[in-house]
């Protein structure tokens, strides 16, 4: 179960200290509204990393994109598409290590690639792991967890948020024997946090 919370803050005025932005010298009201939603998860990332090390440039690359062509290989043959995979650039760097006279030897290159793969089948998700560590994957990165129509949860939060703000001003006006006029100014933050791991 994912856990995504949305925080949108609506500023209808300001406060003294911020009189220099232009805010009218007439009686005026500050609110903000805030709403969170909290959905499940339908889809995951997988960011996984395949490293080696071998004595030229050339092996390592090769090495490196044998494992990564394996993996992508055994995923399409367990019904992923190609589409649900990218596999990052090539990283190649020598390997060093000092000796007793401080001086540098070579000891060989380190290859290295990103493979990331999406799942819309959370019950998958276990699956993709065993097949890359069976693929000579060297390390799962992350896992992130998401939701694909982000933005209709992001338009019911935003008019929540709005709705908050909006019944906020109303009661305190009223609480004061005032009426509410124009909106003098609105400034919107919307906060998303990181998803669940």
């Amino acid at each position: 179960m994912l856990k995504k919370s949305f925080l949108l803050l609506f500023l209808l005025s300001a406060s003294v200290a911020a009189q220099e932005l232009g805010i009218p010298a007439a009686p005026h009201v500050l609110t903000n509204g805030s709403a969170e939603i909290r959905v499940p998860a339908d889809m995951a990332t997988l960011s996984f990393s395949i490293t080696t090390q071998e004595k030229t440039p050339q092996k390592a690359s090769q090495a490196v994109d044998t494992s990564v062509a394996s993996f992508v290989n055994a995923l399409e043959l367990a019904g992923f598409k190609r589409q649900e995979l990218v596999a990052g650039n090539l990283r190649l760097a020598p390997e060093y290590s000092q000796n007793s006279g401080l001086s540098l030897k070579l000891n060989g290159y380190q290859a290295s690639r990103d493979v990331i793969v999406r799942v819309y089948q959370l019950d998958r998700v276990g699956q993709v792991i065993d097949v890359a560590l069976k693929s000579g994957i060297n390390a799962v990165q992350s896992i992130q967890y998401d939701v694909r129509d982000k933005a209709r949860y992001l338009s019911q939060v935003r008019e929540q948020a709005i709705s908050d703000s909006k019944s906020k001003a109303a009661e305190l006006a009223k609480a004061y024997g005032m009426t509410l006029g124009k909106i003098y100014s609105i400034q919107y933050v919307s906060q998303e946090p990181p998803s669940l791991m």
